[in-house]
């Protein structure tokens, strides 16, 4: 398929020049191929992930885009173009579509491997966190269409969207239940399958620590916010009013404290109840949990993240102060402390304007974190030629970043 017609070398050059727009009315109205090949091995799915387009990237999947092309000269995926790029809402899309995240290039690197090396770690959580929708379906409908009870794709999407993330703060999994209270319907189910999920993590015949941790979490948290429904049901609020005040509860704190203790009773709690004392990663994560004064810096919930992501994640990742979302681009502009949303800061507001002085006199760290450039990617994946010299640039680009770190 290298023979590109007119309109598909107009189509990537379409997407080099980023004219998504455009992009879209070719492949609608040309001669187009959509999985059509140029001279590189790269199809146009390949080249919009290259390029960070998110659109064009569900644009082009949502019309057949093949996202699992291996003709690329070096064996690159558009998972591992998407990982370079440091777009992990890019990653979240074609893990959804079926990208295969254990595919190798001619260096032997996965995705995650090699968003690793470029220091692009929150696309190497979502890619390690990722769980397959084919595994929550099969749980529930063991036997497809002959099953007992077939359950909505509604219920389906719901549990994939809640297990297959990295964001397994509590506030933010209340806030997903509360905005999607049908699932209540079939409580039962949803734990039933999240537990299932957990158990195979580590009986399968390659364990899987950090995801089997991930699980608990999300499914302790569950636990612990159906109980609270439960217990204040005859206070004459609805179930989501009383999960927003559930929230709200994690969320208190006061002026003297460094952490909001609530949230930190139930991630240490979490952390006990993990029932697989043998699991090395559990050993490791507990004894850092138990080195730490309860009320003390830094948090339980940073420390789970750095147990199940890397040190590089929690350092390089602005985590939401409400729902922990890890990519906060907003602040309080008198403290600093990072929102992802004005909803978030407006949810946090009664409790933090009582803090807000006090966060302001503590002593604030900062991270050194660079990214690489697309001209940095394109010399990393582009030229089997200068295939050393590429390793040689980001080599020092990572050089760069512990250089900085250590000042």
């Amino acid at each position: 398929m290298t023979d590109l017609t007119l309109d598909e070398q107009k189509l990537f050059d379409l997407i080099e020049q980023r004219k998504v727009n455009d992009a879209k009315e070719l492949i609608k109205n040309g001669d187009i191929r959509i999985n059509c090949i140029d001279k590189s091995g790269m199809n146009p799915l390949d080249q919009a992930c290259f390029r960070g387009e998110e659109e064009l990237v569900r644009f082009l999947i949502e019309n057949g885009a093949n996202v699992d092309n291996r003709a690329h000269e070096q064996g690159y995926t558009c998972l591992m173009f998407a990982a370079l790029a440091g777009n992990p809402a890019i990653c979240q899309m074609l893990l959804d579509a079926g990208a295969r995240a254990h595919a190798v290039n001619t260096i032997n690197r996965t995705a995650s491997e090699l968003a690793a090396f470029v220091g692009q770690h929150e696309c190497v959580s979502v890619i390690s966190s990722h769980i397959d929708a084919g595994d929550i379906e099969r749980i529930l409908h063991p036997r497809g269409k002959e099953s007992d009870v077939i359950y909505s794709p509604e219920f389906v999407t719901f549990i994939h969207d809640l297990t297959k993330t990295h964001d397994i703060h509590p506030v933010k999994i209340t806030f997903e239940i509360a905005q999607n209270e049908h699932v209540l319907e079939h409580r039962k189910k949803l734990l039933f399958v999240i537990d299932t999920l957990f158990e195979k993590q580590l009986r399968s015949k390659e364990p899987n620590e950090p995801q089997s941790i991930k699980l608990w979490i999300i499914l302790h948290t569950i636990r612990e916010l159906l109980k609270f429904v439960d217990n204040n049901s005859e206070s004459g609020k609805t179930p989501k009013e009383l999960m927003l005040s559930f929230a709200k509860k994690l969320l208190l704190m006061e002026p003297d404290d460094e952490v909001r203790k609530n949230e930190e009773a139930l991630f240490r709690a979490a952390v006990r109840a993990f029932p697989y004392h043998n699991s090395l990663l559990f050993q490791t994560l507990a004894k850092s949990v138990a080195k730490i004064e309860f009320g003390k810096r830094p948090a339980c919930f940073k420390m789970i993240l750095q147990a199940l992501f890397g040190p590089r994640f929690t350092e390089s990742s602005n985590f939401c102060s409400t729902c922990g979302i890890s990519s906060a681009k907003k602040a309080c502009s008198k403290c600093k402390i990072p929102y992802c949303s004005q909803e978030c800061q407006k949810f946090d507001w009664p409790i933090h304007k009582k803090c807000c002085e006090a966060i302001q006199r503590r002593p604030q760290t900062s991270s050194s974190f660079i990214e690489l450039n697309e001209e940095d990617l394109q010399k990393m994946v582009m030229k089997d030629k200068d295939k050393e010299e590429e390793i040689e640039v980001a080599q020092n680009k990572v050089e760069e970043i512990v250089e900085k770190e250590e000042e």
